[in-house]
């Protein structure tokens, strides 16, 4: 079965990498490369960790020869770490408390791919290696790991290649795992096939958003539908959603870095209210940048969205909201165009 047929097994993962991703683990994604000159890292692996070949260019088999040399080779490696005499071998080291969790989880996310559909999951740099060196009479070889774990990994890797193709060669590769399958996963659920995605790592400090969004973790499924439609109508780095920007938030005073998002670099704040905002302490920070805007009486910069009656501190019964529970995710980010379109208006 296809990956476009599993979206139900998509929506499961979602949740759980959703649930992790909110924890923000201190787990750290990084690639590590062999050639036949040594390791092009040396630095010591924190612990735990776990390490795991992705990818391996072998080389020109050469006329003659060439055949045995490889059958030598593959007789003489321990196939866990690859065949021994390749040009280039791509490593992904997982370092951190949680690798064993994320290890698991991996491997059901590399279970949504169909035996095609999984050795269709390589990295570019391998196609790229072996086009420059092709030749009349050589034969390339390259090799994928069929681990699910190293499945998993490069498929996390073709996202980012992506989202941003000119991060798919760095060593250290962001946000955090959980985060990052998150945002894949979301992207496969509404992009089965192979397209561009417009998701952004710009510096986050610099942007002025047409629309951020506050919400809790509870509803990111119904808010990321919401957001998807909004970037497409919007563009590039116009809508603050937390985990287009998640290795920028994965930081110290991450606190006043959401408040000025909130209070003073964006021009619409759209608020999800519900039970789970009022308990949550990063809703509660958001919350308190929105009420200083509402204080200021700018409440064309503020607008509001219930998935039920919890009693919120700071909103009355008098103040306006949209009912998620009646209108569409699509309904309500045309709501949220009609905002800010009324607030470009005014400000021309």
């Amino acid at each position: 079965m296809s990956v476009r047929k599993k979206k139900t097994e998509i929506r499961r993962l979602i949740t759980a990498f959703e649930r992790e991703a909110d924890k923000f683990h201190d787990l750290s994604f990084s690639i590590f490369y062999v050639s036949n000159d040594g390791i092009t890292d040396s630095r010591a692996f924190s612990s735990p960790n776990h390490s795991i070949m992705l990818w391996q260019y072998y080389g020109k088999i050469e006329p003659g020869n060439g055949k045995n040399e490889l059958l030598q080779d593959l007789k003489d490696s321990d196939l866990k770490w690859g065949i021994r005499g390749a040009k280039l071998s791509a490593f992904a080291v997982l370092e951190g408390e949680s690798c064993n969790l994320f290890c698991r989880m991996a491997k059901r996310a590399a279970s949504l791919f169909n035996e095609k559909e999984s050795s269709a999951v390589k990295s570019r740099l391998v196609d790229e290696i072996i086009e420059s060196e092709k030749d009349d009479i050589s034969i390339q070889t390259a090799a994928v790991n069929s681990n699910g774990i190293a499945i998993w990994l490069n498929f996390l890797l073709y996202y980012v290649s992506k989202v941003n193709p000119s991060r798919g060669k760095e060593k250290i590769i962001e946000p955090d795992p959980f985060a990052l399958s998150l945002l894949a996963l979301e992207d496969l659920l509404e992009n089965p096939k192979t397209e561009k995605v417009d998701k952004s790592f710009s510096k986050v400090s610099e942007i002025n958003f047409k629309v951020a969004l506050s919400f809790p973790g509870e509803h990111r499924t119904y808010v990321s539908k919401v957001t998807d439609i909004l970037r497409g109508a919007l563009g590039k780095d116009q809508v603050f959603y937390d985990y287009d920007y998640q290795s920028q938030l994965a930081s110290p005073n991450l606190d006043t870095t959401l408040q000025e998002i909130y209070r003073n670099n964006s021009d619409l704040i759209v608020v999800f209210l519900c039970k789970e905002y009022a308990e949550k302490e990063w809703c509660g920070l958001e919350w308190r940048a929105v009420r200083d805007i509402i204080k200021s009486r700018d409440n064309d910069k503020v607008m509001f969205i219930r998935f039920d009656n919890e009693k919120i501190d700071g909103i009355f019964s008098i103040d306006g909201f949209i009912d998620a529970n009646i209108f569409s995710e699509e309904k309500v980010a045309e709501f949220i165009m009609e905002r800010i379109q009324l607030s470009s208006d005014a400000s021309t």
